[in-house]
């Protein structure tokens, strides 16, 4: 933990971790990792990033995509009706149980 102090004295925000900031060679290679399928969490570990940072470079940089495929949501609302939980449904398919929630509502409505 790093303490910062300036002539006034110790500041009151103290940083646990150092801010990372990505080469713009970095930031290209996040983004091709992204469109090849990798997931935020995953590249969050590799680049040594939040998550939350991760998804800000890929929105920024107008990368979205389609959480679940139609496909994935096909099966999910079979599944669904099988008596699966979110849960269970979401770990299947890769995704968040409030995701699948999601979709399913989407989809009902």
């Amino acid at each position: 933990m790093t303490v910062f102090e300036d002539a006034r004295g110790p500041n009151v925000r103290v940083l646990r971790h150092a801010q990372r900031r990505l080469s713009p060679a970095e930031l290209e290679a996040l983004i091709a990792d992204y469109e090849t399928g990798g997931r935020v969490g995953e590249l969050a570990k590799v680049y040594r990033l939040h998550r939350t940072t991760v998804a800000g470079h890929i929105a920024r940089a107008g990368k979205t995509r389609p959480v679940m495929t139609e496909a994935q949501i096909d099966e999910a609302v079979l599944l669904y009706g099988d008596g699966w939980t979110l849960h269970n449904l979401g770990q299947r398919l890769g995704v968040a149980d409030q995701t699948v929630r999601r979709v399913l509502v989407e989809r009902a409505g």
